[in-house]
């Protein structure tokens, strides 16, 4: 009987025990870092009374604790900008606040999850290994420091001097957010990794090489000179100067199609062909075409001059991009 006695107070002992040991929070709660040490990891913890809010949470809370070091780290870089230029730069930080939740909460895990069995809370324990993707972010670096160098390497043909340091441009924007999130994540030093070739310095390059091929422009069609100026405002805003004595040429004609009518409203179509011509030799093709209403023949055929001007700001310069992108 005696024996009997014993073998159930340990059962309710063990009992007792197990259900204290469930209810007790595990040490991550109170301190995340107990684990995961803060040289090497950013931890974040999130509670709610679903298990899904619970990790929401704590990767949010990582977000806001990058978010931070972010904006700090985007306004030092753009305080040397300033004093380095002489001119106020305009901020940019919430552009790169916007992309921190793609840039940091993709190498994020959630590694620890627990419930409180008296209070049905939830818990969770984000982790994401700062030295991991502080590499990450430099291999892509060093990878755009590496480009840009090819780039900057002379060439005879000056179209394609001229394209590969506007890739060189491209690339150096594409990396922007892998130095400011290397920085972030870096320690608190105070010193910050920059690119090899500044923006502003790359920019003074592109328009030295643009420099050697001057453009002559040359509308067709439109009397109203819409086209003509944003063909020369796309022009001017990729650092090329215009030249009529050229032997680099962009052509662009307009033509119109057999009108329609409607009712009492006419629509004209529009043909519109850019050509950018190196001598004889057409180098690169833009077919655009339109067709827009009015209740006169002239009044459709100006509004499809201005949707035709619009294009030429975005579907034009697109495409005028890539053609030189593709040239190296």
């Amino acid at each position: 009987m005696n024996r009997k006695i014993v073998l159930i107070f340990t059962l309710l002992l063990l009992i007792g025990l197990w259900l204290s040991a469930a209810k007790k929070k595990p040490e991550w709660i109170l301190n995340p870092y107990s684990r995961y040490p803060s040289e090497q990891y950013l931890c974040g913890v999130g509670m709610a009374k679903e298990l899904n809010n619970a990790q929401n949470e704590a990767l949010k809370n990582i977000a806001g604790f990058f978010e931070t070091r972010v904006i700090a780290v985007t306004k030092s870089m753009e305080r040397e900008k300033s004093s380095s230029s002489g001119y106020q730069t305009n901020s940019e930080t919430s552009s790169s606040v916007k992309a921190i939740a793609e840039g940091t909460l993709k190498y994020t895990r959630i590694m620890e999850t627990w419930q409180d069995p008296k209070t049905k809370t939830f818990y969770a324990l984000a982790v994401m290994d700062k030295i991991a993707v502080q590499t990450i972010y430099r291999n892509e670096i060093d990878d755009c420091e590496e480009f840009i160098e090819n780039c900057l390497t002379p060439n005879d043909d000056p179209l394609i001097h001229y394209a590969k340091i506007l890739s060189a441009i491209d690339k150096l924007q594409q990396t922007q957010d892998a130095y400011t999130y290397y920085n972030a994540l870096a320690s608190d030093s105070g010193i910050l990794l920059k690119p090899f070739h500044s923006l502003q310095e790359l920019v003074e390059l592109r328009n030295y090489a643009a420099g050697e091929i001057p453009l002559q422009i040359r509308v067709f069609g439109d009397s109203s000179g819409l086209l003509d100026a944003s063909l020369k405002n796309v022009i001017n805003q990729m650092g090329l100067l215009e030249n009529d004595n050229s032997e680099y040429q962009i052509v662009a004609t307009v033509n119109p199609e057999p009108y329609k009518s409607l009712g009492q409203q006419f629509f004209q179509p529009l043909r519109f062909n850019i050509s950018f011509n190196y001598r004889e030799k057409n180098l690169f093709s833009f077919v655009d075409k339109t067709e827009q209403g009015g209740f006169t023949i002239e009044e459709a055929t100006s509004r499809g001059i201005r949707v035709l001007a619009q294009n030429i700001e975005n579907k034009f310069r697109k495409d005028f991009y890539q053609f030189l992108f593709n040239l190296h």
